[in-house]
Parts: structure tokens; sequence; C-alpha cells
């Protein structure tokens, strides 16, 4: 499952842009998404990747900063 990809249509679906707007250094302040939304897609990656995200590490920027996090995550947690 490619992180990336499967991030960028979460992102997609919750914002409604185009995925081809939704690139690896795009802000989440750039593509319009607020710390609500940026909770929901986190709430739908852990899902997704069958991950647990602790609360202190969703201080994130970039769709880079959860593409990283989550391969963390899942090298970390076996998923």
């Amino acid at each position: 499952m490619d992180t990336f990809e499967t991030l960028r249509q979460i992102i997609a679906d919750k914002s409604e842009k185009d995925p081809a707007e939704i690139t690896l250094d795009a802000t989440f302040e750039t593509l319009g998404i607020d710390s609500l939304d940026t909770f929901d897609i986190i709430f739908e990656a852990e899902e997704k990747f069958g991950i647990k995200v602790p609360n202190d590490e969703v201080a994130i920027k970039t769709v880079q900063d959860v593409v990283n996090l989550i391969d963390q995550l899942r090298a970390a947690q076996g998923a």
C-alpha cells in the first residue's frame, strides 16, 4: 500500500480537492485544511493503515510530514 497515494485520496475526499493538487510539499494551510479536518484525516489514516497516532505526534505542516509519520508508525507498530 503506497502511503502517499492512499493519503492523497483521503485528503482529496475530505477537502474535495483534485488529487493532482495534493503534493508532498503542499501544506495543510495552502490546501485549506483546518485543524479539525487534519484530525479527521489522521483518524481515517489510522483506520486505513492499522496504526495508532499518539496525540503528541500531530504537529504536522505538510503532506510529507504525514507520510513520514505514517511510515514510521507502520514500521514501529508492525502494520
